[in-house]
């Protein structure tokens, strides 16, 4: 047995004691690259749009005409009305609505200045069906949100409030 140690020691495998603690910096590590990577292929799929088409055409709907590259966002209300968002030529957000027996309004400016669609999202609506945001990017690059509230008032373009 020479050359071989006994002294209670493991030579060539890590000691367990450490390998708990390294085991949960690799996950940190991972999480971190894993979500970094996430952030990073939601911004290139934020500029894969965010820019206007050098030959945007012109579509016309409801009496508006619009960026077709841009599309139509709509929303559906819980009495099963419906809402529309479009980018008019002018990058303006525009939005026109149903009623119930189906008459739509004329298209109505909600202003901004988009260069990418409209994005709808419920995700600060507290479980409200009747509330939810758009998300636009401007043309300073960066997102904008704009809140319709229960009673069917926004709450102005502002600034994305970060990363959730």
């Amino acid at each position: 047995m020479e050359g071989r140690r006994r002294s209670g020691r493991r030579h060539g495998r890590p000691d367990r004691r450490f390998a708990a603690d390294a085991s949960s910096k690799e996950q940190k590590i991972s999480t971190k690259k894993f979500k970094a990577a996430l952030l990073a292929a939601a911004v290139l799929a934020g500029l894969a749009v965010a820019t206007t088409p050098a030959q945007a055409s012109e579509c016309k709907r409801g009496g508006g005409v619009y960026i077709c590259e841009y599309g139509v966002s709509v929303k559906k209300l819980p009495d099963g009305t419906r809402q529309e968002f479009i980018i008019g030529t002018n990058k303006a957000v525009y939005t026109r609505w149903n009623d119930t027996s189906g008459h739509w309004t004329k298209w109505k400016s909600m202003g901004g200045s988009a260069k990418s669609g409209v994005s709808i999202t419920d995700h600060w609506s507290q479980g409200d069906p009747w509330s939810f945001h758009l998300v636009i990017t401007q043309t300073d690059g960066q997102f904008w949100v704009n809140g319709r509230k229960r009673d069917g008032f926004w709450t102005g373009w502002y600034p994305h409030p970060g990363p959730d």
